[in-house]
């Protein structure tokens, strides 16, 4: 095994051949060398997140490291942390944490916790800090916290946009699980394939973003905007990553772990076809009011002549009264999210009422209230009302 030791001070580098290597250090007579060691220190509380730990430092590398003022911009050259074994790609970002310089060792905390089963790639590299010697050794590991011992139980319970064709600039699709997943990517672990089984190159936003609702049993895919919308350089470059008439496969691998670090029961296909942009605003005097009739819980339904946002369409509409009450009810969608259904906890009184639109709603392929996605600037959403209001009637029931 290869064994060194290093100093982050001046030092001059020995060979005595391939398997050994000693840096030669002016610490001082008082620094014993350092004898970097990585680990994964898992935390015995569930609650807290496990940390990576670089131990093994002399006291004056400590200080080094200390005095350098790291900023969380510049840590990620000195400790890296990516997921998965393999050297990572150009775009692959590290995973985001904190990192601090203790008595006895450099630690990483990760915002979100390491997934068990998941290995993570550290790289160690003391030769990136100022006034360090640029011949220190860098050093990398493998590490991982041991899936939980439980056998493969979550499956992928449905897909959004769910209707059997999707605008060719569709933005965003969403993927639900039937339990808690990890922190996985989601682009890590979805294809989108051609009928002719070729892969589609890059259709994804390529950030490491927290794409999850709050309890991660729904993740977020993002479509590339800067290649869905004309006229900028992606879209030139590479076209939109889906085409009109054509016919795809949503792909996901089993190996996308769950929050037990276990991979899913069975890989999941849906199958789709692309039909035209949708490249209009959403319209509100083109949407339908089903009214209930006074007295009864009824439902009030909602009918749009074309699929919005699942996610959005969700907890972007509500009801009021005229004097601005709100109104308790269960919301369902429906037919493909071309169909909103609110049943009142009270029954409906005699009156008039409002159905709230918040300005955030959105279409599948980005198209706002009175804003198509097309026109809409870098700062989305910066003008406008932030609520739309459609007024109704709830009247006696006609004998």
């Amino acid at each position: 095994m290869k064994k060194f030791s290093l100093c982050l001070g001046a030092s001059v580098a020995v060979s005595l051949g391939a398997s050994v290597t000693i840096l030669v250090s002016a610490c001082g007579r008082d620094a014993a060398p350092s004898n970097p060691q990585i680990t994964l220190l898992a935390s015995p509380n569930p609650s807290q997140p496990s940390r990576v730990e670089v131990r093994g430092l002399s006291s004056r590398d400590l200080s080094i490291l200390r005095r350098a003022n790291l900023t969380a911009d510049t840590w990620p050259s000195v400790l890296t942390i990516t997921a998965g074994e393999n050297q990572p790609s150009s775009d692959v970002p590290p995973v985001q944490g904190r990192y601090a310089v203790t008595d006895a060792a450099v630690t990483f905390t990760p915002l979100f916790p390491f997934d068990p089963g998941r290995r993570y790639r550290v790289t160690f590299n003391p030769s990136r800090v100022p006034g360090a010697d640029t011949a220190a050794a860098e050093m990398t590991t493998v590490v991982g916290l041991p899936a939980r011992a439980t056998a493969p139980k979550t499956v992928i319970t449905a897909v959004y946009p769910s209707a059997a064709v999707v605008p060719e600039n569709l933005l965003r699709m969403y993927v639900e699980f039937s339990a808690p997943m990890g922190n996985g990517v989601p682009r890590e672990h979805i294809h989108i394939v051609e009928v002719n089984g070729r892969e589609v190159k890059i259709p994804f936003l390529p950030i490491d973003a927290d794409l999850w609702n709050p309890d991660h049993t729904r993740a977020t895919v993002l479509f590339d905007p800067g290649r869905v919308k004309q006229g900028i350089l992606p879209n030139k470059e590479l076209g939109r990553p889906l085409h009109a008439g054509g016919r795809y496969t949503l792909e996901i691998n089993v190996d996308w772990p769950d929050a037990d670090g276990q991979p899913l029961k069975a890989p999941f296909r849906h199958e789709f076809r692309v039909g035209p942009p949708a490249e209009q605003a959403i319209n509100l005097s083109s949407w339908r009011l089903d009214r209930p009739p006074a007295a009864s819980r009824a439902p009030l339904v909602v009918v749009f002549p074309t699929p919005l946002d699942h996610a959005l369409l969700a907890r972007a509409l509500r009801v009021e009264t005229r004097d601005g009450r709100p109104v308790d009810g269960e919301i369902l969608l429906e037919a493909d999210d071309t169909r909103w259904r609110f049943t009142p906890l009270m029954p409906w009184a005699r009156g008039d009422f409002n159905l709230v639109a918040n300005s955030v709603l959105e279409d599948p392929a980005g198209n706002r209230i009175g804003s198509p996605f097309e026109a809409q600037g870098n700062a989305r959403g910066s003008q406008g009302p932030d609520e739309f209001r459609v007024a109704f009637t709830v009247a006696n029931a006609t004998p």
